[in-house]
């Protein structure tokens, strides 16, 4: 019995009897070459392969590692290695490799293997760099996509590929990931195709995005230099409480959209197993690293219903959305309708956010660091606050005109002011003045203009927030956070009903919401007088603590003294100095019936 060494979607090393074996990380790098190569291997050609240096220090390093592996190995059976003073080689027969799927005489079953071995990545952490080791394993990668396109374009031309076409569909999107320029292979799949796939492919490119029909040939060097064609993820929906036939339908249309955009020559797809790994992740500083990914489109369901939202996701913005009813009884003239719409506002959005992207190109850094600030402001706390506002700050250091954070550092400032309660007018002043410069930077930007109506809202000016939140959504009208914004200023100007509406479209945009839509939401609902519904959304916030005087409030109103009383208590805790008359003399709330219900309300709660 053998070994086996796993290569792709991590690398692992399993003894005789299918138990994993500890051993060194780099050690699995080593044996893999030493699998490929076939040969016994110089230890010095090993050992500079392995570190990068021709030295005594990579020699002593090699002897530590086999040291390492073999007290890592079971001390009964054959050696896995064979050993001497000069050269290292594998025990014949002692160790399989997944590699070893390219040898796999059946062309189907190679197909497929490979297919799994690309998705998956080889030996993923290496090979973006110019050591011997990142060449090695770019070479490798190579030959596994060189082997997929001889063998797509083989089976695609053999009988039988009517019965394979599920098979030649994902490779051909692998293959086109790899290289979005193969015109025999987009054409290729184009034939695997159904008709209704693809029928309306040509009418989805505007004129400007539009290549002829010159075939490219293939370039095995091209796998090392990156795509020039925006990267596009595609989010399945969850299979979580939908009946069989629309999930049978959303899974169909899936497949529509990603054969379609293949087929469009202006972005370029990305593999499905790369998009499980998005979608797994929370981390989008570290996706755009990684995935080079420019474009997400999140799809999610609920109810017979589709909802699609296509995210730039350098700025974490949601530059388009719709929803799209999903009926078993109409399901290819639906599909082919939907998966055009679909097609289309993608292909014209990203085209529209060409110059954005470029900013992103030559800036990714100060991206990153903007996406982290992001991340760190979805907590309403101080800490998180502030510390928000310290990481936009380093994005500003590498681009200081980048709009996006000087919007982020306003709002944290707007932030602050709410958070600490103090009425603060320098917070205000501040966050007005940075979100303006934004504004200046990028009189297109929605994010500036929703900063500069948060400011102006706290500071009293409702009516030129307004003004300024509906520019935001005018800007970019499917934008949620926008939404949550202009919402909670109709709140305060005195139209909760009108805010509700926006609220609810806002947490349909972004059903997994952040905290402030709920408490965006539990305030309009507690100035309608539906204090009940406003407690159900302050529980639905996962942190709680920056709506405990509108809880209190509720509960002051609903006549529950005891749990009033409780709430008022954990405020105080957190804010022993809060003076009800001085904080009601700063909130900003335009009708005076609102400043009268919000004070009653706290009064029976007993401040």
């Amino acid at each position: 019995m053998a070994f086996h060494l796993k290569t792709c979607g991590g690398c692992a090393l399993t003894d005789p009897n299918g138990h994993s074996v500890n051993v060194p990380a780099l050690s699995l790098v080593g044996l893999a070459f030493l699998h490929q190569e076939g040969r016994p291997v110089a230890r010095r050609e090993l050992a500079r392969m392995l570190w990068d240096r021709d030295d005594s220090v990579a020699s002593t390093n090699l002897r530590s590692m086999l040291r390492r592996l073999g007290s890592a190995l079971p001390a009964e059976g054959d050696d896995l290695l064979q050993l001497d003073n000069r050269h290292i080689a594998i025990a014949p027969g002692m160790l399989g490799c997944d590699l070893e799927v390219m040898a796999e005489p059946d062309p189907v079953k190679r197909l497929k293997g490979l297919c799994e071995l690309i998705s998956k990545g080889f030996l993923q952490g290496y090979g973006h760099n110019q050591a011997p080791l990142d060449k090695w394993v770019r070479a490798v990668r190579i030959a596994l996509v060189k082997n997929l396109r001889c063998d797509f374009l083989a089976l695609c031309d053999k009988p039988a590929a009517s019965a394979l076409k599920a098979d030649l569909k994902h490779a051909a999107i692998l293959l086109l990931e790899d290289d979005p320029q193969d015109e025999e292979i987009r054409q290729a799949l184009v034939t695997q195709a159904a008709p209704e796939q693809v029928e309306a492919t040509p009418l989805l490119l505007p004129a400007s995005a539009r290549t002829p029909d010159q075939p490219t040939a293939f370039n095995p060097d091209r796998a090392v230099s990156k795509t020039a064609l925006p990267r596009v993820a595609l989010l399945p929906p969850a299979e979580l409480g939908i009946v069989s036939s629309q999930n049978s339908i959303a899974s169909a249309l899936i497949e529509d959209i990603t054969i379609g955009l293949c087929a469009s020559r202006t972005v370029s797809m990305v593999a499905p197993y790369t998009s499980e790994k998005i979608a797994q992740s929370k981390d989008r500083a570290s996706l755009l690293k990684q995935f080079d990914v420019a474009y997400v489109l999140d799809t999610k369901r609920s109810g017979d219903h589709l909802y699609v939202q296509l995210i730039f996701m350098p700025t974490d913005e949601i530059i388009w959305a719709n929803r799209f009813l999903l009926d078993p009884g109409h399901t290819i003239s639906q599909r082919a309708m939907i998966s055009e719409a679909i097609q289309s506002s993608i292909i014209d959005f990203t085209h529209y956010h060409t110059p954005a992207l470029h900013d992103f190109k030559a800036n990714p850094d100060a991206y990153c660091a903007y996406l982290t600030g992001l991340q760190t402001l979805s907590k309403l706390t101080l800490p998180s606050v502030r510390s928000a506002r310290r990481q936009f700050k380093d994005s500003l250091n590498l681009q200081s005109k980048f709009s996006h954070a000087l919007a982020g550092v306003s709002r944290t400032l707007s932030m602050e002011w709410v958070l600490t309660a103090q009425g603060d007018a320098d917070l205000l002043l501040e966050a007005e003045r940075v979100a303006s410069i934004a504004i200046e930077e990028d009189s297109q930007s929605a994010e500036a203009f929703k900063a500069l109506g948060m400011s102006r809202l706290y500071l009293g000016k409702i009516d030129e927030s307004l003004q300024a939140l509906s520019e935001a959504e005018h800007l970019s009208p499917h934008y949620a956070d926008v939404l949550c914004s202009h919402a909670d200023s109709l709140t305060h100007g005195g139209d909760p009903k009108r805010s509700l509406e926006k609220i609810d479209t806002a947490i349909s945009l972004n059903p997994i919401s952040p905290d402030a839509y709920f408490w965006s939401a539990a305030g309009a609902c507690f100035f309608v007088g539906d204090y009940h519904q406003a407690l159900d959304y302050i529980n639905r916030m996962k942190d709680r603590s920056p709506a405990l005087r509108l809880a209190a409030a509720c509960w002051g109103m609903l006549g529950e003294t005891g749990k009033a009383r409780t709430y008022r208590s954990r405020v105080l805790k957190d804010n022993p100095q809060f003076d009800l008359n001085q904080w009601l003399s700063v909130v900003p709330i335009k009708e005076a019936w609102q400043i009268e219900l919000y004070r009653e309300g706290l009064k029976k709660a007993g401040f």
